[in-house]
């Protein structure tokens, strides 16, 4: 502001002084940049009074009445050129705002749109498995005395149960339905979600469970759901070692006045690779729904979108690490429970 103030009164002592037309234009350039500057209205109307006071000490006579309507015609050339900056631009900040909803609008349309193409192909992929659950269970029934061809049945029935419970997962997620958790034991779900992953990978997966026994609540099919996403994630970055953890960690978790209450047990499931990486700006947004760095027709950029939306339903966490050129780490840290269940929803 002191920077403003002199460069009016400097402004104003030469219009005083000669009644050039060029002192005005400079007074007019100052008013637009002090709204550039977002000075308020009434803080650049003070100007005036200041390089007043300004001129005064210099020996002006201001109150003489060439002195006054030369001085009002710099006051009226600076709120005139700063008013219309200001309208100016408060109808770019609006234009900007509405352009903002309506591509915020689109986005929703788009999402809605694609969220009911997703149900509707997951309801017919279920449907179709369907009938392979029902034929599985027959047979297995006819081939009680054949353990060898029974153990092969038993793979199928596996999988496609595994199928469906991924399919209700992404039912559940477009719908925006709760599915009440279960308590089970993590280490054990992981493994089984591996098993289930593993013969549609290219190598194999690296899976270290250092707890089998501690219980959270979750929901088998989402594991099975967020695992194949994150898996295939690793793939799609040129990884050619993908690790599985489990470990229980410890965190200091405030209660409800704010104050740590010392440590509890959490359940972390850690996925890493040693694919391209991740920069700081790619990772801020790798969750947001539709973003994407793959070319185009290569992904649908809803992948980290529905692991976050399972894992908030589970009361768990996520961070995910990365750098450009040394891999990716995404864990997921989720509440040891008592080994209950929520109560079902109504």
């Amino acid at each position: 502001m002191k920077a403003l103030l002199q460069r009016y009164t400097t402004g104003m002592a030469s219009h005083v002084a000669t009644c050039a037309e060029a002192s005005l234009l400079d007074i007019e350039e100052l008013g637009r940049h002090a709204i550039m500057e977002d000075f308020a209205l009434d803080e650049i109307a003070g100007l005036h009074e200041g390089a007043a006071l300004a001129l005064a000490d210099q020996g002006v006579p201001i109150n003489e009445p060439e002195i006054i309507r030369r001085m009002s015609a710099c006051l009226s050339a600076l709120m005139i050129s700063s008013t219309i900056a200001y309208r100016t631009k408060i109808d770019l900040l609006e234009r900007q705002r509405q352009q903002e909803r309506d591509r915020t609008e689109r986005d929703r349309q788009r999402l809605e749109t694609l969220g009911q193409l997703m149900a509707s192909v997951a309801h017919e992929l279920n449907n179709l498995l369907q009938p392979v659950c029902g034929m599985t269970e027959i047979m297995l029934l006819d081939l009680a005395k054949k353990p060898p061809e029974r153990a092969d049945i038993e793979i199928v029935e596996s999988c496609a149960k595994q199928a469906v419970t991924v399919i209700q997962g992404i039912l559940s997620y477009v719908r925006r339905e709760t599915i009440a958790p279960q308590s089970l034991a993590f280490g054990a779900a992981v493994t089984t979600a591996c098993d289930f992953l593993q013969p549609a990978l290219r190598q194999p997966l690296d899976v270290t469970i250092r707890d089998h026994e501690s219980r959270v609540l979750a929901l088998p099919g989402e594991l099975t759901q967020i695992l194949l996403n994150l898996v295939q994630n690793s793939l799609q970055a040129g990884a050619t070692r993908i690790s599985v953890e489990v470990d229980r960690i410890y965190r200091d978790l405030p209660d409800a006045s704010g104050v740590l209450g010392g440590q509890r047990p959490w359940m972390r499931l850690a996925v890493m690779d040693n694919g391209h990486g991740m920069s700081a700006d790619v990772v801020a947004h790798a969750a947001d729904p539709y973003f994407t760095t793959k070319a185009s027709g290569k992904g649908t950029g809803l992948g980290l979108a529905i692991v976050k939306g399972i894992i908030l339903d589970w009361s768990a966490t996520m961070q995910i690490t990365s750098e450009p050129g040394h891999g990716t780490t995404v864990s997921i840290e989720l509440p040891i429970s008592s080994g209950r269940s929520f109560p079902a929803a109504v």
